[in-house]
């Protein structure tokens, strides 16, 4: 098993990057098109430096994972470092202006499974696959909700 694992997710949205940006870090609102995951976060509902965010994700196996923001380049960029189980390690969200919207892309710079139940589930491969899945849901949803939400956000 690698020591630690890379990745890349993304998707066409066809939205101006300031409405992209702002429903991936206002977690008041990501929570309102994001279904399946409960956020929970430090202070307010925008995201800022050093705050920190907790995503319970719904399902079998329900579990939890939180993150501290290390980053924010507005409207293109948002850094995250994971804190503890099951995760360890930076990731980002990065928004590509186009012409005609938004490539949104999820990247795990440097992520490490935490704690032996998520290195058992990371070397039977199901991290990566796991992570694909819900990289690629939420930016569904987000396409979704920005083109065809309310009044297009």
């Amino acid at each position: 098993m690698p020591p630690y694992f890379q990745s890349t997710h993304s998707l066409f949205v066809q939205a101006p990057p300031e409405k992209v940006y702002e429903a991936l870090t206002d977690w008041a609102l990501r929570a309102q098109w994001r279904k399946g995951i409960g956020i929970s976060w430090e202070g307010e509902s925008k995201a800022f430096l050093n705050q920190k965010v907790i995503f319970k994700v719904m399902g079998f196996p329900s579990y939890s994972f939180s993150f501290r923001v290390t980053g924010m380049e507005p409207p293109r960029r948002l850094f995250m470092e994971y804190l503890d189980k099951p995760l360890r390690g930076r990731a980002a969200i990065e928004i590509e202006p186009d012409q005609n919207g938004c490539q949104v892309a999820f990247h795990w710079m440097k992520v490490e499974p935490a704690g032996w139940p998520a290195r058992i589930y990371f070397a039977l491969g199901l991290g990566t696959g796991s992570h694909r899945i819900r990289a690629l849901e939420t930016l569904r949803m987000l396409k979704e909700y920005l083109e065809k939400g309310p009044q297009n956000a």
